[in-house]
């Protein structure tokens, strides 16, 4: 117990000291695992094993219930997947200096080209962007390698797996059965976590283990299964403080892996080289099929990593095979330095962006997907930037009173919401200069920045008073703070979101008690 301390103590002073430098705390936690491990502090009896494996299988439990199974229909993707698998595969295996055994380097190729799970979906959870449309594509792209690695995994252990594997094709049929038991205590909080982590866990991991599959992947399956149910995003929220937590130990664990020689930093250079043609590669394939530079960014920048899975790989070819203790070391750091570095990259992916964007969109297609189309407001009036609790309000407001407004948000599953209110929604990302550049303002006179990021509310109105937008800007912010530097980028009225609240409750309870 003391030893388990003396690790979270240690993390939470590294990560604060990388925050206070601007560097991402989840970069501290694996360089405060590597700092033990050099103390001689190391875990040795496998303490943060189960906590570590826990974290990532709750982690993928909720992303898993973000997914609808519909999204599995997307085949440009799996074309997209598939080609990147093969060609950086052959790429590793001709260049990364990896000596061994013809099938154990082409397994270990297979699974240095895939990205890391819990990396992407945690940078994209960090931004609120895992529901924006390069996120929901970069977690496709995700799930489509984490069912290659399945395969891979498989492959590995088919002692493992049986006929009986194929029981869990009939899980779907207790979903409803599950659904029914959720919604008879969902008032309940904390039978309602309890539940939620005997699905996760329970249902998700041990079952899956038990007929031969990974609890991560078994995990994934249960969140996607009860994508559908009404209150998903409840189930994912009660998780969230113990699954942070419970990470910790995941990346401590990660750093405590990282040992340096001469040998295996002459191949921990090499590898790293290899992970920028792995994310060229990518991002040629992605403008291919017609996306456009700033999606395919974005995707390569949440997509830089190699994965977790190169590191379960290794562990059971080191089993089997004879694997030289450079090559093993080489590897484990290799992965845990793209960590870092995508970690740091995540955090300024915007701002790459538009630094490299005059040089990007030289080379996207001439026609793009349909959800990337330029964007009119037609006649409207007002147009409203951010759809959640706050925007969709004032979006349903303004249509009461019968004023001719447009609202956009990155969340398709928001924006499809309001079409079916025959609203003017539609799919777009704010902090996309390539929305602010091909908007037609047509009669509008007024935007309402009502997004969630301060960042992001910034980076809209410098786009568009940049684009030619003369009309009024009204930021609903949530500090106070905030106020002056937003006034002189170019918003003309700036309040207290939760102070509109309130007044708004007020003035309806008022007038209530005076009708009544």
């Amino acid at each position: 117990m003391e030893l388990i301390l003396i690790w979270m103590t240690g993390a939470f002073f590294v990560g604060q000291a990388f925050r206070f430098i601007s560097l991402p705390p989840l970069a501290g936690f694996i360089l405060s695992g590597y700092l033990f491990a050099i103390l001689g502090m190391s875990d040795n009896i496998s303490l943060l094993e189960i906590p570590a494996e826990i974290g990532v299988e709750l982690l993928l439990f909720s992303i898993g219930l973000k997914i609808r199974p519909s999204a599995f229909l997307n085949t440009y993707l799996i074309i997209v997947v598939l080609l990147h698998t093969l060609f950086i595969t052959m790429i590793f295996f001709l260049l990364s200096g990896i000596d061994l055994a013809l099938e154990g380097k082409i397994i270990i190729c297979m699974a240095l080209s895939f990205s890391s799970t819990v990396i992407a979906t945690k940078s994209l959870e960090s931004r609120k962007e895992l529901t924006s449309f390069h996120g929901r594509l970069s977690v496709l792209i995700i799930i489509f390698q984490d069912i290659i690695a399945l395969l891979l995994l498989g492959y590995m252990q088919v002692s493992s797996l049986s006929y009986s594997t194929l029981y869990l094709l009939i899980l779907p049929v207790f979903i409803p059965i599950i659904k029914f038991a959720l919604n008879r205590i969902e008032d309940d909080e904390e039978l309602l976590l309890l539940a939620t982590l005997i699905i996760s866990l329970f249902l998700g991991s041990y079952v899956f283990k038990y007929f031969g599959l990974t609890g991560e992947i078994g995990a994934l399956v249960l969140g996607i299964l009860l994508s559908g149910y009404s209150s998903a995003e409840k189930l994912s929220e009660k998780i969230w403080s113990l699954r942070e937590i419970l990470l910790l130990a995941f990346f401590i664990s990660i750093g405590m892996q990282i040992t340096i020689t001469n040998d295996s930093i002459g191949i921990f250079f090499i590898l790293m080289s290899l992970l920028i043609a792995k994310s060229i590669a990518l991002f040629i394939l992605l403008i291919s099929f017609k996306l456009r530079s700033y999606t395919s960014f974005l995707m390569i920048i949440s997509l830089a990593t190699f994965s977790e899975f190169s590191l379960i790989v290794l562990s059971i070819l080191a089993k089997q095979l004879n694997i030289d203790s450079n090559v093993i070391s080489a590897i484990i750091l290799s992965v845990s330095v793209s960590f870092v570095i995508a970690s740091i990259l995540n955090k300024h992916a915007h701002k790459l962006y538009e630094i490299c964007e005059k040089y990007l969109i030289k080379i996207e297609r001439k026609t793009h997907h349909p959800d990337e189309e330029p964007h009119t407001c037609g006649d409207s009036e007002v147009m409203i930037l951010g759809l959640g609790r706050f925007g969709g309000a004032i979006f349903d407001l303004l249509n009461k009173n019968k004023i001719k407004s447009a609202g956009f948000d990155s969340d398709t599953v928001l924006v499809k919401r309001f079409i079916k209110k025959n609203r003017r929604a539609a799919f777009a990302d704010a902090e996309d200069p390539g929305f602010w550049s091909k908007l037609r303002f047509g009669k509008l006179r007024v935007i309402i920045l009502a997004l969630p990021e301060y960042e992001a509310q910034k980076r809209s109105i410098i786009q568009a008073r940049k684009y030619g937008f003369n009309g009024k800007i009204i930021v609903p912010s949530r500090t106070k703070e905030d106020s002056n530097e937003l006034e002189q980028l170019g918003a003309d009225i700036i309040f207290d979101a939760y102070e509109a609240a309130a007044i708004g409750i007020s003035e309806s309870l008022v007038k209530n008690i005076d009708n009544s």
